[in-house]
C-alpha cells in the first residue's frame, strides 16, 4: 500500500501546506487539549493529527488543487474530497484511527471526535490568525466571534479564550515537536 500512496501523492502540493499554519495549527490544538485536561498521551496524538489533518491535499490534482483564480462547483467537491482522501491514506498507512479521523473530521461540525473538534476549532483559528497575501490578520476577538458561529463547542471556545484572549501571543509554536516523537 505505501507503494501505491508514493505514486498518487503529488508533491508539488505538499509545498502548498504552509508550514506555519500547520504549527500553530499544532500549538493550538494542544493548548486546547492541555486547557481540558488531556493526557500527554491524548495530545501527542492530537498533535500528530493536527499535523497531518491536510495530508489528503496531497492526492488532489495539482490543476485543481494550486488554481489561481475562483473555483468551479466540481472543482471545490474535488478539493472536499481532501478530508476523506487523507483519512483513506492515513489508514492504509497505519496510523490509528484518532489521527485518521482528525483528518476525515476537521471540518465536520457534526463529528463525534473531540479530537477533529478541537484541531478544526485550531485549524480555523490559525487561518483567521495568520497575515496571507490576499487578507489581514483577524485579532483574537474576531476569529471568536468566527468560531461561536461555526458552531464550535463552547468549552473549546473557553479553552482557547483562556490561553489566547486578553492579547496574549504564540511564540515559537513547534519547539521540540516532530511527527516522530508524538508517535513514539
Amino acid at each position: 500500500m505505501k507503494e501505491i500512496a508514493k505514486k498518487v501523492l503529488h508533491y508539488e502540493n505538499l509545498k502548498t501546506i504552509k508550514y506555519t499554519h500547520l504549527a500553530t495549527t499544532i500549538t493550538y490544538a494542544r493548548a486546547i487539549g492541555e486547557e481540558l485536561g488531556y493526557t500527554e498521551e491524548q495530545l501527542k496524538v492530537m498533535e500528530v493529527g493536527a499535523a497531518l489533518h491536510d495530508i489528503g491535499k496531497s492526492l488532489i490534482p495539482p490543476e485543481i488543487l494550486n488554481k489561481k483564480g475562483r473555483l468551479s462547483d466540481d472543482e471545490r467537491r474535488i478539493v472536499n474530497l481532501h478530508a476523506v482522501l487523507g483519512y483513506e491514506l492515513l489508514k492504509s498507512l497505519g496510523y490509528g484511527v484518532n489521527v485518521a479521523e482528525i483528518a476525515r473530521d476537521h471540518h465536520n461540525p457534526m463529528s463525534k471526535n473531540f479530537m477533529a473538534q478541537i484541531v478544526r476549532a485550531a485549524d480555523i483559528y490559525s487561518a483567521m490568525r495568520e497575515e496571507r497575501s490576499y487578507k489581514k490578520a483577524k485579532t483574537h476577538e474576531e476569529a471568536m466571534e468566527v468560531l461561536r458561529a461555526s458552531r464550535i463547542p463552547q468549552n473549546i471556545l473557553d479553552a482557547l479564550d483562556k490561553k489566547y484572549g486578553q492579547k496574549k501571543t504564540v511564540t515559537n509554536p513547534i519547539q521540540g515537536f516532530s511527527i516522530r516523537t508524538a508517535i513514539a
